[in-house]
């Protein structure tokens, strides 16, 4: 970590990172957290992972924070998962105190596992963002964003369907996670 003005940057290696499935067969990627001395949680995004090699590149506001890398279905989550993988310990000091952080705050025990080695890990968050909307009623409870999420989802499957290149469904998959993601935080602030 390295502070430059009002930004930290953050450099994360792994050399031996083991596949977030094996934490649950419901993740799919591996999401970085900045967690503040206060306990609030910032998704910086997603560790990248290259066979067993993982990086992360990324930068947070925060001035003084700690690092909590999880197993999580889809990387645009809100909340980490109780997969953790990760934390870093902080130096001895007497002057710091110990947070309690909020983890595992959703069950995704109903969710069902989809993995093909034809798919991209995108379209598989893709999906798994998409069931978690569907899980906690979001069409029922956000129709509109909902509705956005289906249609997103829709259009992913068929350019699966039609093997569609990389670049194409990539930005379809995004799209889908976006929208999921959004009707799950409408629907879970609707209770």
């Amino acid at each position: 970590m390295k502070r430059e003005g009002t930004v930290t940057r953050i450099r994360i290696e792994f050399d031996r990172v083991a596949a977030p499935s094996m934490l649950g067969p419901v993740y799919n990627t591996y999401v970085v957290w900045a967690v503040s001395p206060e306990g609030i949680l910032d998704n910086l995004g997603e560790l990248d992972v290259n066979g067993t090699k993982g990086q992360f590149n990324g930068t947070t506001r925060l001035g003084e924070l700690g690092v909590l890398i999880t197993a999580e279905p889809h990387y645009m989550v809100d909340r980490p998962s109780a997969a953790v993988a990760y934390r870093a310990q902080p130096p001895q000091d007497p002057r710091r105190k110990n947070t309690v952080l909020q983890i595992g705050a959703y069950d995704y025990s109903m969710l069902k596992a989809t993995s093909s080695a034809s798919l991209h890990g995108s379209a598989i968050q893709a999906r798994m963002a998409f069931q978690i909307a569907q899980s906690v009623g979001a069409e029922r409870l956000a129709p509109k964003e909902f509705r956005n999420a289906q249609v997103a989802a829709g259009a992913l499957e068929e350019l699966i369907t039609r093997f569609a290149p990389l670049d194409i469904v990539w930005p379809t998959a995004n799209e889908a996670i976006r929208w999921s993601e959004r009707a799950t935080e409408v629907a879970r602030q609707s209770h």
